[in-house]
C-alpha cells in the first residue's frame, strides 16, 4: 500500500473581495456542472430499463402484426444490444467527465483557500467547546477521549493486520487542540471562559511546568552547553534554492545523523547546518537548517526542551538549550546583524527558528523561517519575518500548541493529510478494451506521494510526509504559495560560498578543564 498527501492552504496571499467572489463563482459553476453531468449519467443508466420495458408492452401490440404498406412491415427491430452498450459507454463518460469537474473544483477551492476562514473559525469554536465541556463535565471528557483513541487504534490494528496504534491519531485530529488546550488551562490555572478569548493556554501551561523541568534538567543534564565546529564524513547539506531544496537537506541532515535512519554522515546528534550565500551585490545572506528532537541524554535538543521553547515567557523561550545553542552557532558563523537569514526546522528546530525570529530580532535580520511539524502559532513573531509552516493533520506534535496558526499575508500555513493512494495501473478488459489508470502523473495535482513510506500507517511526523504536503500544495498552483517560494528564494540568491556544522553538548561545570570552561556557553 502506497500513501500520499492531499493539502489543503490557509493564509498566504489575500485576494480582494471581486477576486474571492470570482473565484468562487467559477468553483460553484464546476460543482453545478458535475452534479447535472451526474444525473445526466443516471438518465442514461436507466434509458437501456427503458427501452426494454417498452419492449415488452408491445410485444403483441397489433401494429407489430398487420399494419404493413405494400407488403412491407412498418416496425423494424431495434438494436437493444447495441443501445444498452451505447448508453452504457455514455453513462460511464458523464461519469468520468463528473468526476474530472468535481476534482477541479476541489483543486480550484484550496488552491485559493475559498473556505479556509470558515474552516479555521469551525475549528477555533470546536477548540473552545471542547475546552468548556471538558471543564464543566472532565471525567465524561476524558472516557470520551480515550474511546476515540482506543477506536482509532483498534481500526488501524485491523487494517494493518497487528498493533497499529498511529490510528489514534488520526481519529482524534479534530479535537487534538481542544483536549490539548483544555489540559493546559487546568495546568496553568486559566478559567475556560476567560479563554475563549484567548488561544494560549498551552503556552502559560509550558511556562509554569518549565519553572521546575528546567532546573531538575540541568541537574541531571549540566547547565553549560559546549559547542563546536565539526566536520561531517561526506556532503551533507548542499546548495539550496528553494523551500524543497532547504526541506530535502535538513532531512538528509536529521536522518544521516548517527541517530538516524539514514545511512551515516559521520555527524552525531545535536548538530545544526549553517551556510553562507554570496548574492549579486557582493552582500552575504544565510541558511540556517535546524533537526528536530534527538532524546540524548547530553544533547540541548532533548525532550525537556520543548517545554521551555513553549513557554508564553520570554526569558525561558530564550534560555532553553537548543535555542541557545542555535543562536551562539549563529554568532560563531559571523552572521551580522544587517545581514538576511533563513531558518528552517523540523518539530523542536522549527520551534528554535520561530523563538529566534520571536525574540531575537535586534541581534539577527530573520526574514523567512519555514517549519515542519512545529507548534508555533503563539509565538509573537515579528510581522516583518514571513512564516511558511507546514503541518500534518494527525501528527499530534503541531497541535501541542492547542491552536491554528494566524492566517495574514506574511503567514503562510500548509496543512496535509495522508491517506492510502489511490493510484491504480492500467487495465485490459474482456473485450480488448484498456481501462487508463491513474498515474502519479494523471494525479499528482489531487496528492503527492510519501517516498519510501511503510506500508502500515505510521507516524506522520517524518519529514518525508511534509515533503509530499508541500509538494501538493506547490502542485496546486496557489498564488499564496508561490509568494513565499519567490520570497525565500530571494533571500538565496547567490551562490553556497561554505557550509558549517556546530554540534552542541550539555556538560556538568565538574566536568570541563579550565580551558573548556571557558569556552562553554553558562546557562
Amino acid at each position: 500500500m502506497n500513501w500520499e498527501v492531499r493539502s489543503t492552504i490557509y493564509g498566504g496571499k489575500q485576494y480582494t473581495t471581486a477576486e474571492q467572489e470570482d473565484y468562487d463563482a467559477a468553483a460553484r459553476l464546476l460543482v453545478h456542472a458535475a452534479s447535472s453531468l451526474s444525473s445526466l449519467s443516471n438518465s442514461w443508466i436507466s434509458a437501456p430499463i427503458q427501452c426494454q420495458v417498452a419492449q415488452q408492452r408491445n410485444a403483441l401490440c397489433p401494429a407489430h402484426m398487420n399494419q404493413a404498406l405494400g407488403g412491407v412491415a412498418q416496425h423494424r427491430i431495434l438494436p437493444m444490444r447495441i443501445i444498452e452498450q451505447q448508453c452504457e459507454q455514455h453513462a460511464k463518460d458523464c461519469t468520468f467527465i463528473s468526476q474530472e469537474l468535481s476534482e477541479l473544483a476541489d483543486l480550484l477551492i484550496r488552491a485559493h483557500s475559498l473556505y479556509s476562514q470558515a474552516e479555521s473559525t469551525t475549528q477555533r469554536i470546536i477548540t473552545e467547546s471542547i475546552q468548556l465541556i471538558a471543564a464543566a463535565f472532565p471525567k465524561q471528557t476524558t472516557a470520551a477521549a480515550m474511546g476515540l483513541l482506543a477506536g482509532g487504534a483498534l481500526a488501524s490494528s485491523m487494517q494493518s493486520g497487528k498493533f497499529n496504534a498511529t490510528g489514534a491519531l488520526t481519529a482524534s485530529a479534530g479535537v487534538q487542540e481542544g483536549l490539548l488546550s483544555a489540559l493546559a488551562a487546568g495546568v496553568s490555572g486559566i478559567n475556560p471562559a476567560a479563554g475563549l478569548f484567548s488561544t494560549d493556554e498551552v503556552n502559560h501551561a509550558a511556562g509554569r511546568i518549565a519553572t521546575a523541568s528546567s532546573r531538575i534538567n540541568n541537574h541531571m543534564q549540566g547547565d553549560f552547553l559546549e559547542l563546536k565546529q565539526v566536520q561531517p564524513s561526506n556532503d551533507v547539506v548542499r546548495e539550496s534554492h528553494s523551500v524543497s531544496d532547504a526541506i530535502e537537506e535538513l532531512r538528509r541532515l536529521a536522518e544521516g545523523a548517527s541517530y538516524g535512519s539514514g545511512p551515516s554522515n559521520g555527524l552525531q546528534y545535536g548538530t545544526i547546518a549553517i551556510q553562507q550565500y554570496r548574492l549579486d551585490d557582493g552582500t552575504r545572506s544565510w541558511l540556517v537548517s535546524i533537526p528536530g528532537t534527538d532524546g540524548q541524554s547530553d544533547s540541548p535538543f532533548g525532550w525537556p526542551q520543548n517545554v521551555e521553547l513553549m513557554s508564553s515567557n520570554r526569558d525561558q523561550r530564550i534560555q532553553a538549550d537548543s535555542a541557545r545553542m542555535v543562536a551562539q552557532a549563529m554568532r560563531k558563523a559571523g552572521i551580522n546583524a544587517d545581514e538576511p537569514v533563513a531558518l528552517i526546522g523540523h518539530s523542536q528546530g522549527g520551534i528554535v527558528a520561530a523563538t529566534i525570529a520571536s525574540d531575537m530580532q535586534n541581534e539577527f535580520n530573520v526574514q523567512h523561517i519555514v517549519t515542519a511539524g512545529s507548534p508555533i502559532a503563539n509565538h509573537p513573531i515579528a510581522q516583518q519575518t514571513w512564516v511558511t509552516s507546514i503541518e500534518m493533520d494527525d501528527e499530534l506534535v503541531a497541535s501541542l500548541d492547542g491552536a491554528r496558526n494566524p492566517s495574514h499575508e506574511q503567514w503562510l500555513t500548509i496543512r496535509g493529510r495522508a491517506h492510502p493512494s489511490e493510484i491504480s495501473g492500467s487495465s485490459i478488459q474482456q473485450d480488448g478494451s484498456c481501462t487508463p489508470g491513474n498515474s502519479n502523473a494523471n494525479r499528482r495535482y489531487a496528492a503527492a506521494e510519501v517516498k519510501d513510506a511503510p506500508e502500515d500507517k505510521e507516524i506522520t511526523h517524518w519529514l518525508r510526509y511534509h515533503q509530499a504536503a508541500y509538494r501538493n500544495a506547490q502542485d496546486l498552483g496557489s498564488a499564496a504559495v508561490a509568494t513565499h517560494e519567490q520570497h525565500f528564494q530571494s533571500i538565496l540568491d547567490g551562490k553556497l560560498e561554505h557550509t558549517t556544522y556546530w554540534q552542541g553538548r550539555m556538560r556538568d561545570a565538574a566536568t570541563l578543564a579550565p580551558q573548556q570552561r571557558g569556552e562553554a556557553i553558562l546557562r
